[in-house]
């Protein structure tokens, strides 16, 4: 198959040359976000109407400000540039081959946050700090050590965002369980100062007046940014959502559960959306470029061990896919957290997890599919922020992505603006 070979060696250097470009459009723009853009607004929730959730990440960018004399703004974009290049050269260090460079530029994994205008958000910061404790716990300091140190920064993952305890709390205590004699309740033991953060985060979710307070802390700011915005004095976007907590909040993710658009039930779309990531993670898992003594048979026990990792992390994380309706942002924080902790490996001699890597490999061996999953194929994927329509799919995928920035900037329309009328006419 010709064919086939040709367009996935053509597809891995044009996934990466997109993600480049994506990247750096997306860091370019985001210079001009100031109030009324959700990604620079909840980064820079803080502590200015006392303690809150969010507030660390936003409170640390003031007092850098602060020190060094530069605007809040551009320490927010400059730390998640850092956190994106660090994640980046994470991953590419301990793929080792396993999962191709395409698969990990795509939207199942890096591409996730650059083709959908997240990267300046604080999920690549929590990522990273998550792998900070994977590598915590992996190294041979005393328990005690470990555990102060995943503590400390497990908390201020926390305190950044309180979703870190559904992928990241729980990773860590995964791998902490089957990598030690512990029990679970001592496991929960050792971590606990993790889970007093996540409470008093929980308690502390914020209110009108911590917003308003919030907001004029940064009206300053807003005005450099936005000087002829004249609404920059009452709060927005991230920061007004402070008021919300999960009875009243009018984003909750259980809200998607009667939607439909141009006839597509669009809960069924993020569910198979979830089944493909599945299928081209684990289906372009390869064997590892050091080893040329792997068999296929240790091939399929790396992929068994892939999905036992993945479907374990969708477990945990499944709560934020109710809590709220951001599900590209909860699948990119599920796929990049799996990754990271397959890459640095649990203790698969653990008799749990030989049992279960054994029977997913015996009922994996019945599945086939209808189709070949192929690496240029993820040009073509697209994952949506929120909110999944055929419009914001094709705005995902890595060429609409590009193409809608092109559109904005051209003709000051966007890639939904230009092809709506079409379609309108059409039905």
């Amino acid at each position: 198959m010709k064919v086939p070979r040709v367009l996935n060696n053509l597809a891995s250097p044009l996934m990466i040359l997109l993600f480049s470009l994506a990247a750096c459009e997306q860091f370019y723009q985001s210079i001009s976000w100031g109030h009324n853009n959700w990604c620079m607004n909840e980064c820079l929730i803080n502590y200015a109407g006392g303690f809150v959730r969010r507030g660390f990440f936003g409170q640390m960018a003031l007092s850098l400000s602060e020190l060094t004399g530069l605007s809040a703004n551009v320490i927010i974009i400059s730390l998640c540039g850092i956190m994106l290049i660090l994640l980046m050269v994470f991953l590419c260090w301990k793929s080792k081959g396993r999962l191709p460079w395409i698969v990990l530029f795509s939207p199942l994994v890096l591409g996730g946050p650059t083709f959908q205008d997240f990267l300046i958000r604080k999920d690549t910061l929590c990522i990273v700090l998550f792998i900070a404790c994977l590598l915590v716990e992996k190294s041979r300091c005393l328990l005690l050590i470990r555990n102060i140190l995943i503590n400390v920064i497990g908390i201020a993952a926390i305190l950044c965002h309180e979703g870190f305890i559904f992928y990241g709390f729980t990773g860590i205590l995964m791998l902490r369980y089957f990598s030690s004699k512990e029990t679970i309740i001592r496991s929960l033991c050792s971590f606990s100062p993790m889970i007093l953060a996540f409470l008093l985060s929980s308690y502390f979710h914020g209110n009108e007046s911590t917003a308003y307070a919030i907001n004029n802390s940064l009206i300053k700011l807003w005005h450099h940014i936005e000087p002829n915005n004249n609404d920059i004095y009452n709060p927005s976007c991230a920061i007004y959502s402070l008021k919300y907590n999960f009875i009243n909040c009018p984003w909750n993710g259980y809200s998607a559960l009667w939607e439909i658009n141009y006839h597509v039930y669009t809960p069924l779309a993020w569910m198979f959306t979830i089944f493909l990531c599945f299928i081209y993670l684990i289906s372009l898992l390869q064997s590892d470029s050091k080893s040329s003594r792997e068999t296929e048979s240790d091939l399929a026990i790396e992929k068994g061990r892939l999905f036992i990792i993945l479907f374990l992390q969708l477990l945990f994380i499944f709560p934020l896919f109710i809590i709220g309706w951001d599900y590209g942002r909860w699948i990119f924080l599920w796929t990049s957290s799996s990754i990271s902790l397959y890459f640095l490996g649990l203790n698969w001699s653990n008799p749990r997890l030989e049992l279960a890597t054994r029977k997913v490999i015996q009922y994996g061996q019945r599945v086939r599919l209808p189709w070949v999953p192929q690496k240029w194929h993820l040009i073509f994927l697209g994952i949506p922020l929120c909110s999944w329509s055929v419009f914001s799919y094709l705005q995902s995928t890595p060429f609409g992505y590009q193409a809608d920035f092109f559109l904005k900037l051209i003709t000051h329309k966007t890639l939904f603006d230009t092809i709506y009328p079409f379609v309108k006419l059409q039905g």
